[in-house]
């Protein structure tokens, strides 16, 4: 189970940069943006930036599909955790681990829509930069296939006792 945790924590750490600097370049498109919508007129500059408004959304595309995958790994899903610590210690595993499969089927379904959505836009491009929008569609699979690999190696450590489920949050009892 090592190696398979050390290349998902690499994976994930790597898309974890991926995220930042997506995030990062979709910022500074909406700071442009700001400045030449709000700044420039002041001092009679006008000028259209329609680019930073569609590089900045697809960015952004990008960002929560790849995002939710890396938070999968960390099991930093929204969650109701309150049951599953209230029950006895291997109910609660039992919770968890129904939940995970429940996003791993959420997951599918995200996978089977977003490649189709990739296949129909094939010939689809985006209206200013004129990007073919099957790379802004293949952000949902993408990120819903590192999702379910993620959840699987989460379903692993925890059935080979690498991982407990309920760590870190007996505080919420106290």
């Amino acid at each position: 189970m090592q190696p398979i945790t050390r290349f998902t924590d690499g994976l994930n750490r790597v898309l974890g940069w991926v995220v930042g600097i997506f995030l990062a370049a979709s910022s500074a498109a909406v700071f442009i943006q700001i400045v030449i919508r709000f700044v420039l007129p002041l001092f009679n500059v006008i000028i259209a930036a329609p680019w930073t408004e569609e590089i900045s959304r697809y960015l952004m595309v990008w960002v929560v599909f790849i995002g939710v995958a890396v938070l999968c790994r960390n099991f930093r899903m929204i969650a109701v955790e309150i049951l599953a610590l209230l029950v006895p210690r291997p109910v609660g595993i039992a919770l968890k681990l129904l939940s995970v499969a429940i996003c791993i089927g959420f997951f599918a379904v995200i996978v089977n829509i977003g490649f189709r959505w990739t296949t129909m836009s094939s010939i689809e491009l985006s209206p200013v930069l004129r990007l073919p929008m099957n790379w802004v569609y293949i952000a949902m699979p993408v990120g819903a296939l590192i999702a379910i690999f993620n959840l699987l190696v989460v379903v692993a450590e925890t059935l080979t006792g690498e991982r407990n489920l309920l760590e870190g949050n007996e505080e919420v009892l106290d």
